[in-house]
């Protein structure tokens, strides 16, 4: 049963940790980080202060080339340089020679296994493409995001074709009626960052929905 630490957020939620525009989070059995927030060092202070080990960590997914989920990624890196890299095909040269100064980057097209039970979307959308990880749990996936630039819905209906969708934890952006729409039947609802919609998807899912925020740890 996975466990998601919300180690990077702007939304606050357990004292003692740095607040500041940006997302990230461990998934803490499999050692695997997602996104990097905005500072790399806010993200190490973090880290320490809730007992991770950036030795610790053995993959690190980037959802989008956005500077709040990549501006860590140098520090980490530096930090623990044999952690795989996985992006996908439309990171920008820059970010690509920024990661090759530390390790050669996997480059996701696709829906792809990285991980026993752990899947990547691969890119979305086509303004900002972005992927998002999709873990089997008890229930059918949990899908994280970073930012769901594809919107949430297009990002659930996708990994629904390989499954029930049980959860969805991350950023939702700008959220549709159609976007509100596609959660229902979600059990496990938590939307933070950038989330432009969190008072109405609270409101039209009271029962299933969870407050995200720096610190927050998911249990499924």
């Amino acid at each position: 049963m996975p466990t998601i630490i919300e180690v990077y957020n702007n939304i606050p939620c357990r004292r003692g940790l740095t607040t500041d525009w940006g997302f990230s989070c461990l998934v803490e059995e499999a050692g695997l980080l997602f996104d990097t927030g905005e500072r790399g060092d806010v993200l190490l202070a973090n880290m320490q202060a809730l007992g991770i080990d950036p030795a610790s960590i053995r993959k690190l997914v980037v959802s989008h080339d956005d500077h709040d989920h990549i501006g860590g990624i140098a520090t980490i890196l530096a930090a623990n340089p044999s952690i795989e890299v996985y992006v996908h095909d439309t990171f920008s040269e820059k970010t690509l020679s920024l990661i090759r100064e530390y390790t050669e980057p996997r480059i996701v097209r696709e829906w792809t296994e990285i991980a026993d039970g752990i899947a990547l979307t691969g890119p979305l959308g086509t303004d900002i493409r972005e992927q998002s990880l999709a873990i089997t749990a008890p229930g059918g996936y949990l899908v994280i995001t970073g930012c769901a630039h594809p919107h949430i819905g297009r990002i659930v209906d996708r990994v629904s074709q390989e499954g029930r969708v049980w959860g969805v934890v991350g950023g939702f952006h700008t959220v549709t009626t159609g976007d509100i729409g596609a959660l229902a039947g979600v059990e496990y609802l938590s939307a933070s960052h950038c989330t432009d919609a969190i008072p109405e998807i609270r409101e039209r899912y009271p029962e299933t929905f969870r407050p995200g925020g720096v610190g927050k740890v998911h249990r499924v």
